[in-house]
């Protein structure tokens, strides 16, 4: 759906802002569409985007009186949502259920979460996780993916097979996989990037 036109955006905030229900009514009408849209982008499941939508609105009519009322309120439902979305990731360090969900979340986005993680702004991130891989399996890691060198040659070097340096590099990045749970902020900032990219292709 489109946007409304700022000046009828203007004038329903204004009657949100005074508790009026069915101006807050047709906001939801009007971008809760765009807004799931954004959301099973982001966190790859109807179910925790449909959570997610829920709260954002319930904290838009809770916080109505905050509103202002002389621009368009699509940029705070996104970042209403997103931090929303940020309380789901933090929940998955602690909670089997929210990790449950945060498990497909990982494998789908899992190419643009590398190539951030690669990053030098995110090297340290990186260095904690590789820290915990056991000796050979961070030899492996390193020479492949930080030194750039083929499975071929790192399996010569190593005197292993192709197959084994293969094997490793997936429990290293199913390693990865499963530490990254712990660095929300870093998961959020990833997805949130490939969402409005998705958005704006």
């Amino acid at each position: 759906m489109d946007m409304l036109p700022l000046s009828e955006e203007i004038d329903l905030l204004k009657l949100l802002k005074q508790g009026d229900r069915a101006a807050f009514e047709h906001i939801y009408k009007a971008y809760h569409y765009r807004l799931t849209g954004h959301l099973i982008r982001l966190l790859k499941s109807t179910d925790l985007a449909q959570e997610v939508l829920q709260e954002t609105f319930i904290a838009l009519w809770d916080h109505r009186s905050m509103i202002q009322v002389d621009k368009s309120i699509v940029p705070y439902l996104y970042q209403i949502a997103s931090n929303k979305s940020f309380n789901i990731f933090k929940k998955a360090t602690h909670d089997q259920k929210y990790r449950a969900y945060l498990y497909p979340i990982l494998e789908q986005g899992y190419e643009q979460i590398e190539s951030s993680l690669y990053q030098k702004e995110q090297r340290e991130i990186l260095k904690k996780i590789i820290d915990k891989m056991p000796p050979r399996q961070r030899q492996i890691f390193v020479r492949c993916k930080l030194d750039g060198k083929t499975y071929e040659e790192v399996a010569a070097e190593l005197h292993l097979s192709v197959h084994t340096v293969h094997t490793q590099i997936k429990r290293a990045n199913q390693l990865i996989k499963e530490s990254l749970i712990h660095y929300p902020d870093f998961l959020l900032a990833v997805l949130l990037s490939a969402s409005f990219a998705a958005t704006l292709n």
